[in-house]
């Protein structure tokens, strides 16, 4: 179970953390603007992941600016969103600094989204990004409400997770239509941790990805499908390892599998980080299996096409 973290030099160290790990080339001298009002100051450019971000200390809390930016920003940006972190636990602030049970940081966002269109519910955000990493957290009070964990504080791969994010949110104030849910993986059987989860989002993402570019193709209801008379692929993918989530992600393959017959391909897609002696047993699988690393921020597949022939 998460829970916000209410402690001010606790919140703050971690802030601090926060900006440390963030990447970006720093553009200086830059006039942000929204909605009423505009600010000058540096921002930093995550190239890669196509958004600038810059923190902007106001009375009782600390502002995230983040803004989509898949160009060199130039002497005048807006805003696509902020991220405001409340130096005590408050549920009324839409940021939130929380920890499992480990004491594993996060950055989490409650999911009301200011700035939206005429017409769109604040919570609406929930409904946009179904598909997101919403986890439950405990307040110091015991109240129990619901956030979007955006990225471990820890993880490598903050910054492609946060620059995912408000490319996400830059469509949902945008008024465009969720993501269309392809049915590419099985649902995975267990909840994965929050670190995990990203992750595998991160994972599914490249997969997408990788396939589009195969000549896959697909819509909201079907598998991807293979141009021709090709058996459509179906894919578990197992983001961390964990004997357990390995387990399930097996049988729930081999469960789809044997419901959809010759007309079903099925392919696990594992980290390539498995101890020799999973790495054994995923040989002697009746299925193909390709394996995952990460090349940076992104997940690079070996034996992708082998699978697919």
């Amino acid at each position: 179970m998460l829970r916000p973290v209410g402690e001010p030099r606790r919140i703050d160290r971690a802030i601090r953390r926060l900006q440390g790990a963030l990447k970006g080339v720093a553009a200086r001298r830059v006039r942000l603007t929204w909605r009423g009002g505009e600010l000058l100051t540096t921002i930093h450019w995550a190239r890669d992941d196509s958004f600038w971000w810059a923190f902007e200390p106001r009375t009782a809390r600390q502002a995230l600016l983040l803004g989509h930016a898949p160009n060199a920003p130039t002497k005048r940006e807006s805003i696509t969103c902020e991220i405001n972190l409340p130096r005590i636990a408050d549920r009324k602030v839409a940021g939130i600094i929380a920890v499992d049970e480990a004491g594993a940081l996060y950055l989490a966002h409650s999911g009301r989204m200011g700035g939206t269109r005429l017409g769109q519910r604040k919570a609406g955000f929930r409904e946009f990004l179904a598909d997101g990493v919403w986890r439950r957290l405990t307040w110091p009070d015991g109240e129990e409400t619901e956030a979007l964990i955006v990225a471990p504080l820890d993880s490598p791969r903050l910054t492609r997770l946060l620059g995912q994010f408000v490319d996400t949110v830059r469509h949902f104030k945008a008024g465009d239509p969720p993501s269309a849910r392809t049915g590419l993986c099985v649902e995975p059987a267990l909840v994965d941790s929050a670190s995990a989860a990203c992750d595998r989002r991160l994972v599914d993402g490249a997969l997408r990805e990788e396939l589009a570019r195969r000549g896959l193709f697909g819509g909201a209801d079907d598998l991807f499908s293979l141009r021709g008379e090709r058996p459509q692929p179906l894919f578990a993918l197992v983001a961390d390892g964990r004997p357990e989530e390995l387990a399930m992600a097996v049988g729930s393959l081999s469960l789809a599998s044997a419901r959809g017959g010759p007309d079903v391909r099925p392919i696990l897609v594992a980290p390539a980080t498995l101890s020799d002696r999973d790495d054994a047993a995923l040989q002697a699988l009746p299925f193909a299996c390709v394996r995952f690393r990460w090349r940076g921020a992104r997940a690079v597949f070996d034996g992708l096409d082998d699978a697919l022939d």
